[in-house]
This record gives C-alpha cells, sequence and structure tokens, in this order.
C-alpha cells in the first residue's frame, strides 16, 4: 500500500549487553567454523533480572517520548515477540500498554515470526488511518532466547540475541515519510518451523533446548530445498517490487537498508541477492553483527542505530526489510525528511 501521509515520528531500543563471539567460543558454546560463516562479532544477552515485556516497555518509551507526544496521546500499541513472554495465560499486549500509553488505547500481541515488527506496524498504521483523530500508534518488538529452553548459539544457523526496539507512528508528522508499506506471504512453508512436532500443551519438561536445526531437515524430507529457496526467494522479490513500485522508487534509490539480522552468508542469499544486492555495505552489517537475531524487533534496531549514528538526513532513502517463518516478508520505504533530534545520541 501507498502511505500519503504516514511517518516514523520517533525510534527507540533498550539492548543490554554484549557477549564476544570470541568469548563463546572460548567456553565451548560456539565453533570458529560457524563464526567464521555467520560473521557475528557479538550478541546482545540479557541479565538475569531483564524480561522481554520490560525491555519492550522501555524501547516504546523512548520511542514516544522522542516523538515529542505523550502517553494520552497514543492511540495503539502493538508488541511483536516470537519466544515465551515468561508467564502462560497472560495479556502481554496490556503490560506493554500500561508501561507506554493510557487506558483506552488499542492494545495487541503480533505472532506473525520474525517479521512480526514491521507487520505489527502495518497493522498500527491501518488504525491510524481508520481513525483520523488518532495521534499516534507506538510498535514495539523484540526477543529473549532463555536458557535452557533456546541455546541462541546452536539452535538454528542464525545466532540470537536479547533486546527489544520500536517505533512511533504519527499522520501528523515525523522525521521519516513512510512511502509504502507491501507484504506477501506463503503458508505452504509454515512446517519449515514446526517439522514433525506434534500439536498438544505446552510442556515445560519437553526436550530442550529446541532445535530448530533438527525441525528444518525433517520439513524438508517432503518438501525438495530447490523449490523453497525459490519460494523464499521470489516471495521476498515481490513484497519489495511491490513497495518500491508503489513509492515510485528503485533500489538503486535505496542509501540504506536494514535486512533482518541473519548473519552475513544468510543475509546476503535471503535476503539481498534477490532484490539485486550482493554486498552488505548498503546494511546496517557493522551494528547487527554486534546484537544478532532480536526475532521481530531487527528493523526497528537497526532504524534506531542508523538514527542515533546520524546516518540519517533529508533527502535519503531507506529500505526496510522483512522476513518471519511461516512465511512472510515485508517491504517498506522511508523518505527522510528531517534529521531525527536524537541523532548522535550515545550508542
Amino acid at each position: 500500500m501507498r502511505w500519503n501521509d504516514l511517518y516514523i515520528a520517533g525510534t527507540g531500543a533498550f539492548l543490554p549487553k554484549q557477549v564476544s563471539v570470541e568469548e563463546a567460543i572460548g567456553t565451548g558454546q560456539y565453533d570458529e567454523e560457524s563464526a567464521q560463516h555467520s560473521g557475528h562479532l557479538a550478541l546482545t544477552v540479557a541479565a538475569p533480572e531483564d524480561s522481554i515485556p520490560e525491555m519492550a516497555v522501555r524501547a516504546g518509551r523512548q520511542a514516544l517520548e522522542r516523538s515529542g507526544y505523550l502517553p494520552e496521546d497514543v492511540a495503539a500499541v502493538t508488541y511483536s515477540v516470537v519466544f515465551h513472554n515468561g508467564i502462560d495465560i497472560w495479556n502481554s499486549a496490556s503490560y506493554i500498554q500500561k508501561g507506554i500509553a493510557r487506558a483506552g488505547a488499542l492494545s495487541a500481541e503480533v505472532r506473525s515470526g520474525s517479521n512480526g515488527g514491521l507487520i505489527a506496524a502495518e497493522l498500527a498504521a491501518a488504525y491510524l488511518y481508520a481513525h483520523p483523530e488518532a495521534k499516534v500508534a507506538v510498535s514495539t518488538a523484540g526477543d529473549l532466547w532463555t536458557d535452557p529452553y533456546f541455546d541462541r548459539w546452536r539452535t538454528d544457523r542464525i545466532l540470537y540475541g536479547d533486546g527489544a526496539a520500536a517505533v512511533a507512528l504519527s499522520r501528523q508528522g515525523g522525521f521519516a515519510r513512510v512511502l509504502s508499506m507491501a507484504t506477501n506471504t506463503d503458508p505452504d512453508l509454515e512446517a519449515m518451523h514446526r517439522g514433525h512436532e506434534p500439536f498438544g500443551p505446552f510442556q515445560h519438561d519437553a526436550d530442550h533446548p529446541i532445535d530448530l536445526n533438527r525441525r528444518h531437515q525433517q520439513f524438508l524430507e517432503g518438501f525438495d530445498k530447490d523449490e523453497v529457496w525459490r519460494r523464499v526467494e521470489n516471495g521476498l522479490r515481490k513484497a519489495v517490487n511491490q513497495a518500491l513500485e508503489e513509492a515510485g522508487c528503485s533500489m538503486d534509490d535505496m542509501d540504506h537498508i536494514v535486512a533482518p539480522h541473519f548473519g552475513a552468508g544468510l543475509t546476503v542469499r535471503q535476503c539481498l541477492a534477490p532484490i539485486g544486492v550482493h554486498d552488505l555495505k548498503r546494511t546496517a552489517w557493522e551494528f547487527s553483527r554486534r546484537t544478532g537475531h532480536i526475532g521481530p524487533g531487527d528493523q526497528f534496531a537497526g532504524l534506531n542505530h542508523l538514527a542515533e549514528a546520524g546516518a540519517l538526513t533529508p533527502g535519503k532513502r531507506v529500505l526496510l526489510l522483512g522476513v518471519g517463518g511461516g512465511f512472510s516478508w515485508t517491504g517498506a520505504v522511508l523518505d527522510i525528511v528531517a534529521e531525527p533530534g536524537w541523532s548522535g545520541a550515545p550508542a
């Protein structure tokens, strides 16, 4: 969809301390061969007292404060997460709302895999358009990959970092105009992250850590690998091409590409090569290789980093890329219309 008057008015992030890849190799958590393929230097790892809902609140508060709006101005809060929120049978979105906004705002948790952040933002944007009197919506996203249920170093080919990030959306103005957002889906690929796992009640004492590599291999027992790659590449290409067309732009116009934090090899093959980009220089790679994959929060965190680093100046164009299991792909094109007021903020 082409947006005529939608803006990002603020960004925010909460990222815990980094644990270096070198340290993980030294303790036997990771290995040299995998490190060379991923290219990561560190992962962000939450402290024992941190929780993903509280990290999401802190990121959302920062985005709202930077936007210039007040908690009572917030019309909607969307919150995206992949892993466990910490408590069963509990409405986490209401907790996020309580920490960011006031009573009366719509709040919703969005479960769309690693593309959840951008899908949550797209839903929040639609809410703003459906309610012309609304001033601002906050979308926050992130994850915390908890031991012993998830091994951030070995569960998957991707390395997983903890943290949260957020954007504040408004129809009244901001530093970045959202020109377009386009989402494409292919549910035939949902079993890639399910494998042969049976449906049933959540079992805290089930086999852990979760083995996503095994699930991928089980999925490929009944699905041709080359066909999977064809669908994954075409799915992303379709979403990005639609977003670019609706924005009246081309890939050559994009000054920055904020891609998922999948590591060097997988980011190029799965996210960049399908759209004609073959290196990481146009991405926020130097940032992402020090955080790891923050679930659905990569795009918000990368955009926040570019804003804080002073890389977003008027006239620049930014492409946000989302890829999530299920599968879904989102492309969003931004036109920077003003320098963020928090440009140059401490990292």
